[in-house]
């Protein structure tokens, strides 16, 4: 059996790219997970592997289908896929799509460690400069480490940036340990 997923990543890609420009990210992963689970139908498969339907004529079964619930990226989505017959790709373009999603989230997600609670003020102005480096859409959390000593720590992603007095003691007893 062929792999789809490096067939589907391209599609996934370009769906992602288009919903994070328009800002309507969630709402084309509903509407792709109404596309991937109405594709595993009997009848939506049918119509897919009927070979007296032209790409058209499925596309058409298609769209009437899903009118009321999918945009016009979607509809779209459908006609690029039925002209280059992939319909059959697109559970595998959900699937690719929400771990896009999730990424995407996690890339947007930053905590910031903190030895004692900032005042309003100066979280605001944490959370002002942090969202203007790493975009508007950043969810930023707070979260206490007294053992810190003073100053904070950010994690986004995988990366930590270390700016507490814990950190610059540690730096400095390794460099004195040369």
């Amino acid at each position: 059996m062929i792999e789809l997923t490096p067939l589907a990543r391209p599609y996934a890609k370009a769906l992602f790219s288009s919903a994070n420009e328009s800002s309507k990210l969630e709402e084309m992963a509903a509407e792709l997970k109404i596309m991937a689970s109405a594709s595993k139908t009997e009848g939506v498969i049918n119509a897919i592997e009927n070979p007296t339907l032209s790409r058209h004529e499925v596309t058409e079964i298609l769209v009437k289908l899903f009118e009321e619930s999918i945009t016009d990226t979607s509809k779209k989505l459908l006609e690029i896929l039925a002209e280059n017959k992939r319909l059959n790709l697109l559970e595998s373009i959900h699937s690719i799509y929400q771990d896009l999603l999730e990424q995407h989230k996690q890339q947007n997600s930053i905590e910031v460690f903190v030895a004692v609670e900032p005042g309003e003020g100066a979280k605001e102005n944490i959370e002002q400069k942090l969202r203007s480096t790493y975009g508007k859409d950043a969810n930023i959390y707070f979260s206490k480490d007294p053992k810190m000593m003073g100053g904070l720590s950010i994690k986004i992603g995988d990366e930590t940036l270390d700016l507490s007095i814990r950190g610059k003691v540690n730096k400095l007893v390794n460099q004195l340990n040369f």
